[in-house]
């Protein structure tokens, strides 16, 4: 539909979709219909990301995350993955939220969202940009920090360094050069004894 050319992004919510769609007597069922025919791909109700505007360009999968579910920030794996730290190519859009853990399996992927308290959510979040606009995400010690909250809670500080060298091949080096009084913030915040781990596992180095 050449209304959807006006849309200023690759992602739509209804609230802003209607409006170009003014002209149809039955919006709604009209948005039902694209659906079908796959000029809209459904992430959830009410969310959207137009076909047509993906096709020659990146899916501003960061932009997406914030907005599917939230507040949230990008975490965990994939937020390790995007600052190089870990090898692997990371398949889950992995984020850290305030709000009740969900997970979503949409055409362009799984969304998965785990829930942090006030005191653990609000420190170490960033701003990045990308073609698709802003997004938030963790800075690379608070992704670390989730990551091993969440995952090595049963590890010591040796096991633990083990674990994060050899299982999660992340470079020594990385770890090495990771800002310690931001991660020290980040567990005086955290109140985690994994947290505490992981700060004590990189003073070994």
């Amino acid at each position: 539909m050449e209304k959807l050319k006006f849309a200023k992004t690759a992602y739509i919510m209804t609230q802003n979709l209607l409006p170009l769609l003014s002209d149809y007597t039955n919006p709604h069922d009209l948005i039902s219909r694209m659906c079908k025919t796959g000029e809209l791909i459904r992430l959830k109700n009410g969310f959207f990301v137009i076909a047509d505007k993906i096709k020659d360009t990146a899916v501003p999968y960061e932009q997406i995350a914030n907005l599917l579910y939230g507040p949230s920030y990008l975490s965990y794996e994939w937020a390790l993955s995007y600052y190089g730290m870990i090898p692997e190519g990371v398949y889950v859009m992995t984020s850290a939220c305030f709000i009740k853990s969900k997970s979503y399996t949409t055409p362009l992927g799984t969304f998965e969202y785990n829930f942090l308290g006030h005191r653990r959510y609000t420190t170490g979040i960033t701003q990045k940009n990308s073609a698709g606009g802003n997004f938030l995400i963790a800075t690379p010690e608070k992704a670390l920090a989730d990551l091993v909250h969440k995952k090595s809670r049963h590890l010591g500080s040796k096991d633990l360094l083990i674990d994060l060298v050899e299982g999660r091949r992340i470079d020594e080096e990385d770890l090495k050069n990771l800002d310690k009084s931001h991660l020290t913030e980040i567990a005086e915040n955290y109140r985690s004894t994994a947290v505490n781990n992981l700060l004590n596992a990189i003073g070994r180095i």
